[in-house]
């Protein structure tokens, strides 16, 4: 399969136009290439779940659990401590942002293809499994947004010529990353990829990879230029 990590446009499409499959926590996709939100209700505010009355929160607090299946995938899961498994296919996978001061911690599995997963600032730590793929990749940047929802750039060609891609921009984030080898047999990852904002040089979250995500894009530390590090290399 050709190389390729995310493409960066300024032509927004909203995702909701595309007709997005939900259904409520757990959303399923067919062998198609779909654009898959998470619908964010399976919280306190929803009756069916949290029965009125009822002290003790039975919801997942929006969390959702999004399941690609097959063909080439956008996987957006907002808010929450979102489940994202692309499946077959070369998949985009966007786990989401904070809500308020709580942070999401999303699980994005790759799994089969050359997958990316998208981490925007005010997104919280996250897990990264790459799966079966040459050509996973981590990506931060800057995504554009309406109402929280990442829009979309209409593309001719390619796998995501129905779908679109997500616009982001790698120079302009307002931090830069750093690579920490790890134990996999200690931590089960491979990788701890640290974001650092700019202005304060604080730790802002770490992103965990297995030792099948090949590839990471950031923000160079002076910002305006991308880093990029080949994780398949003796020392990335």
């Amino acid at each position: 399969m050709k190389k390729s990590a995310v493409i960066f446009g300024v032509t927004a499409l909203m995702v909701a136009l595309l007709g997005a499959t939900v259904r409520a926590a757990f959303i399923e996709g067919d062998d198609n290439a779909n654009v898959l939100i998470g619908e964010d209700d399976d919280n306190t505010a929803n009756t069916t779940i949290q029965p009125p009355g009822t002290a003790a929160n039975q919801s997942l607090n929006n969390t959702d659990v999004i399941d690609g299946r097959g063909g080439a995938d956008i996987l957006i899961g907002l808010l929450g401590s979102d489940v994202l498994r692309g499946g077959q296919g070369d998949d985009i996978l966007i786990g989401g942002t904070e809500q308020g001061s709580t942070p999401n911690s999303d699980i994005v599995y790759g799994e089969d293809g050359n997958d990316v997963s998208i981490w925007a600032p005010g997104d919280g730590s996250d897990a990264f499994i790459g799966g079966r793929g040459d050509f996973d990749a981590l990506v931060f940047g800057v995504i554009d947004r309406v109402n929280n929802v990442p829009v979309l750039t209409p593309v001719t060609e390619g796998r995501h010529k129905k779908t679109g891609v997500p616009t982001a921009e790698v120079t302009l984030s307002p931090g830069f990353c750093t690579l920490v080898p790890v134990d996999p047999a200690v931590f089960g990852f491979s990788f701890l990829v640290r974001f650092f904002v700019r202005a304060t040089g604080n730790l802002a979250v770490t992103i965990r990879v297995t030792d099948d995500v090949e590839q990471v894009f950031c923000t160079s530390q002076a910002g305006g230029a991308i880093t990029f590090a080949d994780l398949t290399a003796d020392a990335p």
